[in-house]
């Protein structure tokens, strides 16, 4: 019986999707560096889980050389968030923006890859900063652009044994965004950007993310969702 990774288990998106596969008795596997957190989130949902900490190279080929089970599925819901002028942000800047959120997933991806089921998935979470054009984004928007060209390739290199497909989310209220929805006044602010009148929640990455490491969307691969409230592609002024 195969398992599906939640990569970034202790957050509001990861624990969102980590609720609706329990739901359906999936089998999971949760990854996260907070091991108390994580191990009262796997109590709950009845998971197995791995403390780890993906941006060390080292640790994350030990564990995937240890794995005893095939992965049906992989959820990367990590990175971060950094928002700088241009003018500012340093080529070292560049450099672990881009670490964190692609070559970590890279890394951890090429080492298991092998070790995929037949009509496994794998989901990936890019920004629609990647797509329209926001101040401050430059290194973000860069590293997340490469996501979606990593996933729509591997999906085209992989098809039919392996689905890929990418979420583009806007700002969603979570702890790599506190710095951002701490402030109401903040947060109110960029609501009114989106013709749905609010910024996310987990739940509107987690649900979607459960659904393309189901078998139900078994037909879908090489595709990006936006899930923004509509700012993408929708203007209300």
């Amino acid at each position: 019986m195969g398992k599906i990774i939640i990569l970034g288990a202790n957050g509001s998106v990861g624990k969102s999707t980590t609720d609706h596969l329990s739901k359906k008795d999936l089998d999971l596997e949760l990854i996260s560096r907070n091991s108390e957190e994580l191990e009262i989130n796997a109590s709950a949902t009845k998971s197995s889980f791995k403390s780890l900490d993906i941006s060390d190279f080292d640790s994350v080929r030990s564990y995937i050389n240890d794995i005893d089970f095939e992965i049906d599925g992989i959820l990367f819901a990590v990175g971060s968030i950094s928002l700088k002028p241009f003018s500012v942000t340093s080529s070292d800047d560049f450099l672990n923006v881009y670490k964190q959120n692609f070559l970590n997933p890279v890394n951890f991806l090429n080492l298991s890859i092998d070790k995929l089921s037949n009509n496994s998935s794998v989901v990936f979470f890019s920004t629609v900063a990647a797509q329209s054009g926001f101040k401050q984004h430059t290194a973000i928007a860069s590293a997340k652009s490469a996501l979606l060209g990593l996933s729509i390739s591997l999906a085209a290199e992989y098809s039919p044994k392996i689905r890929f497909n990418c979420i583009s989310p806007s700002l969603i209220k979570s702890k790599m965004s506190s710095f951002i929805t701490d402030s109401s006044q903040m947060t109110n602010a960029i609501a009114k950007l989106h013709p749905m009148g609010r910024i996310g929640v987990g739940n509107d990455a987690g649900s979607l993310a459960s659904f393309l490491l189901s078998s139900e969307s078994s037909w879908i691969t090489g595709q990006n969702f936006n899930v923004d409230g509509g700012r993408s592609n929708i203007n209300t002024r």
